[in-house]
């Protein structure tokens, strides 16, 4: 049943509840669902509210749009819905800031070690993620941990023991943090420019400049970090 979005942040609050929906069987893959106008009046937000929504769960691969037809839920929705994990991220609102700042302190650090031991092989294999996740990101069907294995890749690179096992004690926090960060990004503008910060650490890496990346990667997670704290300050523009 759908209810009132009450959050400050509406178009999120929608995309959950029709996430809900579908994992709950009330609209299954192929279905199409209610019309925006429609949406709009159960939700009580603005239309606008309403197309970002959409738009975000169609970047994700869980809704699809059919020209003159309508929104249809995707044939993988389930699957997608299930790499997204959002019923154990709703749960770590509290923990992500300081999980963000957790990463803020290592990973930067982890990215120069991995500059300075980076191999032909490693660029090849994060050439390759990052064209996954361009590839992914228009086709429709990009999901959250396409960005995280770019870092799991980076900070595996470092080749330090002891930090590694630090970041793989806690990669359950990790994906969790990478996967709440991604839900408030889900815009494609966002995403773009994420994967584009990606390839701009890769290039350092490819030219050996460990200082730029672990810069670059400092910057990286700290607009991750910034956009998480400023996140409560969104409100809904009525267009």
């Amino acid at each position: 049943m759908i209810t009132p979005a009450k959050k400050q942040n509406l178009y999120e609050e929608v995309s959950r509840q029709i996430i809900k929906m579908i994992s709950e069987g009330v609209w299954k893959p192929e279905d199409k669902i209610l019309g925006e106008v429609e949406l709009s009046r159960q939700f009580e937000v603005s239309r606008n509210s309403i197309r970002e929504s959409i738009k975000a769960l169609e970047l994700v691969g869980i809704l699809e749009s059919r020209t003159g037809i309508g929104t249809f839920v995707s044939k993988n929705a389930m699957t997608n819905i299930n790499n997204m994990d959002l019923s154990n991220l709703i749960e770590w609102e509290s923990s992500l800031v300081e999980l963000l700042e957790a990463r803020l302190i290592i990973e930067p650090g982890l990215t120069y070690l991995a500059v300075k031991n980076a191999t032909a092989e490693d660029i090849k294999a994060l050439e390759v993620i990052i064209a996954s996740g361009k590839k992914a990101l228009e086709e429709k069907n990009y999901t959250f941990d396409l960005g995280f294995k770019f870092h799991t890749y980076v900070f595996n690179m470092s080749r330090n023991r002891i930090l590694i096992n630090l970041m793989e004690s806690i990669t359950d926090s990790l994906i969790v943090t990478r996967g709440k960060v991604f839900y408030q990004h889900l815009n494609e503008y966002i995403l773009n420019s994420e994967l584009d910060e990606h390839e701009a650490i890769l290039t350092c890496i490819k030219n050996k400049d460990a200082v730029t990346a672990k810069n670059l990667m400092h910057r990286h997670i700290e607009n991750s970090l910034n956009m998480v704290k400023s996140s409560d300050a969104y409100d809904e523009s009525e267009l």
